[in-house]
Formats: structure tokens, sequence, C-alpha cells
């Protein structure tokens, strides 16, 4: 502060002047501007709404019970009636009815809109039963006490100059006892209720309740018993039919199991002689080929399994009892006998000229092609680029699609003098069995990362789901090459 003050003095007096001047003047501008920035930036409104209600709305709680007698005072009204002499006094008029009778009291002021609404509150909200188990659905048209029940709704007045409100809902198969029978529950203990007597005033309603309305019998009892004896009944019968069913479902079974084996037995011996009559090339291409080593796999299986066959038909070429074994036994062997039969015509035709079978080639190419996108969608998972066996796979779809289109071309006829029809199979069998072990290898890698993997991609990417899932030419043959293997393998333990 003394540096400001010490400048002025070294004006002359006319200057000194002119700057105390300005300043005086300059004090107001500071203080106004101070002020508007004290205001906010956009304009306030005082909102016209209505402040919402905040209160809870309060339900009374059932309070006492005697028997069928059920009685729901708010703390409000607790002062105002005298709940023991109540149930003492409605007792005797409940002997004489069959409803369950609820009854709810509260007083004014509250946030409830009269009785009508209590009455709602106490099924809605109360802890009592007489809730109908399908309001929701038929709440609105067939009502919302439950069947056997009356729930009466008493609102005392905060003023006592001014009326009791009574309100009455009952069940759905509770009856009036004449006409105007809920008016004169709403009018009845009118008189105690003006005297400010609203103890007697509620027995009256009570007693009104159960007398001017009718509720059916209960019959629980008589019904549990009924349903017992008949439970007893049912059971013994469904023991008895499943007795009959498993039965007859034997005897079904045993009959089914001698018609198959009747079929089984024909069809087992011609199986036999088929592969017999055709059994697969010896000169399918390569000696080390996979062509040759599946036709002789497969030439290796055919004499044990054309004997296992024939020996199950002999046994049961005269019919009768074939139990469920023996059956599975035929079935399995037929099964082999199937998948060597489609393995030797695929490979026979696969082998012969290439345009009797143009069809066949372009099947295989197709699936292999189909695999190879299968591998791009699986390079495509997140985090797949930190596996081990990526770079290989991306190889692989390059070097594979280049040389399935040379394949192409040699099923189209422009390369037929390059390459026999055996060579061509080697060529792709190798690449197929090349692109399973790759396939299966990042899986294998993708599982050890927690990598998610489609299940399904999983199915066709691993080497034993999908040898069941492709249908083409090259996956028939290869699934009688390795049933071939596998037959070899057991008949070398059996026969050691």
């Amino acid at each position: 502060m003394t540096r400001p003050f010490a400048a002025v003095r070294s004006l002359p007096r006319f200057g000194a002047l002119l700057l105390l001047l300005m300043a005086l003047l300059a004090l107001p501008n500071q203080a106004q501007a101070q002020d508007l920035r004290s205001e906010p930036v956009y304009p306030t409104v005082q909102s016209s709404a209505p402040a919402e209600d905040e209160e809870p709305v309060l339900i009374p709680r059932v309070t006492a019970q005697q028997e069928n007698f059920y009685l729901a005072v708010s703390d409000a009204a607790q002062n105002s009636v005298n709940t023991q002499e109540i149930l003492a006094q409605v007792r005797e008029s409940m002997d004489l009815s069959n409803a369950k009778i609820l009854v709810g009291v509260d007083k004014e002021p509250n946030n409830l809109a009269g009785a009508s609404q209590l009455v709602r509150g106490l099924l809605l909200f109360g802890d009592s039963d007489a809730l109908s188990d399908d309001w929701l659905e038929n709440g609105k048209e067939l009502g919302y006490v439950g069947k056997g029940w009356i729930v009466v709704g008493v609102m005392l007045p905060e003023d006592p100059s001014a009326p009791t409100e009574v309100s009455v809902d009952p069940g759905r198969n509770v009856t009036p006892v004449g006409s105007g029978a809920e008016e004169r529950v709403q009018g009845a203990g009118r008189q105690q209720f003006e005297s400010q007597n609203y103890t007697q005033g509620i027995i009256e309603v009570a007693r009104a309740s159960a007398t001017e309305l009718k509720a059916p019998r209960d019959s629980t009892t008589t019904k549990i018993i009924g349903f017992g004896l008949l439970g007893l009944i049912v059971v013994g019968t469904i023991i008895a039919t499943f007795i009959v069913r498993h039965r007859k479902a034997r005897a079904a079974a045993a009959t089914a199991r001698s018609k198959r084996g009747d079929m089984l037995v024909e069809l087992l011996r011609q199986r036999a002689l088929r592969l017999d009559s055709h059994g697969a090339p010896h000169d399918a291409g390569l000696a080390e080929g996979p062509s040759t080593q599946a036709s002789a796999a497969i030439s290796t299986a055919i004499p044990p399994l054309n004997a296992r066959a024939r020996q199950l038909a002999e046994q049961y070429q005269d019919g009768g009892p074939l139990d469920a074994g023996r059956l599975a036994t035929m079935e399995s062997t037929f099964a082999d006998q199937e998948v060597l039969v489609e393995g030797i015509k695929v490979l026979n035709t696969l082998l012969g000229s290439k345009f009797k079978n143009k069809d066949d080639w372009n099947a295989i190419v197709l699936t292999h092609r189909e695999r190879l996108e299968d591998t791009a969608q699986f390079l495509n998972i997140p985090s797949a680029g930190q596996l081990e066996c990526v770079p290989r796979l991306r190889t692989l779809i390059i070097e594979h699609t280049n040389r399935l289109d040379e394949v192409r071309q040699w099923t189209g006829g422009s390369r037929q003098r390059e390459k026999t029809t055996a060579q061509v199979l080697d060529e792709l069998w190798l690449m197929r069995q090349e692109l399973q072990r790759e396939q299966s290898t990042a899986v294998q890698q993708a599982r050890a990362a927690n990598l998610k993997l489609v299940d399904s991609l999983r199915e066709r990417m691993l080497g034993a789901s999908a040898a069941k899932v492709y249908s083409d030419p090259l996956s028939a043959v290869n699934r009688a090459y390795t049933r071939a293997q596998e037959i070899a393998g057991k008949n070398q333990q059996v026969n050691p």
C-alpha cells in the first residue's frame, strides 16, 4: 500500500487530484460489477407444482383372532374399542356361520379414502389369507376376496358427531340371506356408533356379517379323507397299470428285437457278400500314401468283420428270443460293415476316371475350403493373435487355397495328364490331415489361454468331432480307414 501513495506524492498536484478523482469514479462501477457477478447466470422460476404427499398409508394388522373371526385394529383406533369384549360377544354368532370374517378398524384422520379403501388395503397389504389366489387375473371381474371369506372395514370418524362408515366385501361363494343383506350389514350398529359406543357397534356389524351372509360348509376334512382314499385307489391303479404296461413293454420290446434280429440276419449276410466281392482297390496310389494305406487297412479288416457277421447271423438264423446285448452286437457289426462298404465305394469311385465323378472331387474341395474358413474365423477371435499357432495357420490358409485352385483346374480337365487320380487324392488327403493337426493344436492352445471359442467352431476343428461333422467323400473314406484300423487292432487282441 505504501508504494502507490509514494507515486502520487511525486506527481504534480493537478495530476494527483486527477488520479484521485478517477479512482473515486471507478469505485461504484466495481461494486456494481461485483453485484452483477453474484447474480445467477440463468433466471430461476418458482415451481407451481404441488408437493407430493410422502406420508405412508398404514394398514392395520390382525391384532386378535378367535377361530374364524379376525380383528385388525389400527393404533389410532385402539383407544376407541375393546378388543376382548368384541371377541367374547361375537363368539356365539360365529358358531352359526361357516365363513371366515375379517373386521378391520381404523380412525380418521388417515390417508385412506374411507372404509372401502380400508377393505381393499386389508386384502392387498394385510397379513390375512382373505385375498383370492387369482386376484391378479380375475380380481376386477370376480372380486378380490377369497372363497369363504367376508371382509368388513369400519372407519371411525375424527369428529364424534360425524357418522361411522362401514364397508363389506363378501367372497365369491358367499351368498346373501335375502335381498339387501349387505345394506343390513352396513347399517348394523348405527345407533351404537351415533352414541360413540364403537365397541358395541363393531359387535353388531360382526354379528350381522355372520348372520346376513351365508358361506358353504368347509368340507376340508371330508375332502382330505376322500382324497386320501382316492389317492390310495389311484396309486394302486397306477402300480397295477405300471406292472401291466411294463410287461407289455417287455413283450413288445422282445418282439421288436426279434423282428430287428430277423432283418439284421439278412443284412449282415448281404453286406458280407458285398465286401467280399467289392473289396478295396490294391493299386490305390503311392506305397506310403494314405490311399494305399487305407485300402490295405480296409482289405485287412474285411475278413474278420465278415466272419463275425456270419457267425452272428448263423446264431440267430432260426429266430426266437434275442436279448438286448446280442442285438447291440449285431447292430454294431452291421454299422461297421456299412462304414467299410461306403469307404470302398467312394475309394473305387475316386480312383476311377475323374470325369465320371467330378462332383465328388468338387465336394472334397468345397469341404476343405469350409475348414479353411473355420480357420480364418478362429484367427478373428479376440486375443487369438497371441497364440503360437497363428503364423502357421495363416500360412496354411494361403498355401492350401492355392493348391485347391490347382485341384479345381485338374478336375476341369486342363491338367488331366499331369497327375493321376491316386496322386490327387493323396495330395488332398495329406492336406486334410495337415489342416486337422494344426486346427486341433490351435483349439488346445486357445483352451490353455482361456479364449472363448464357439462350441460349433470347436466341434468342427477338433479331430474326433470333425470326423462326425463332415460328410464329403474324403471324410467317408477316412472314417472307413479309421474304423478298419480299430477292427484290425481288436482282432489282434483276440488272436495274439
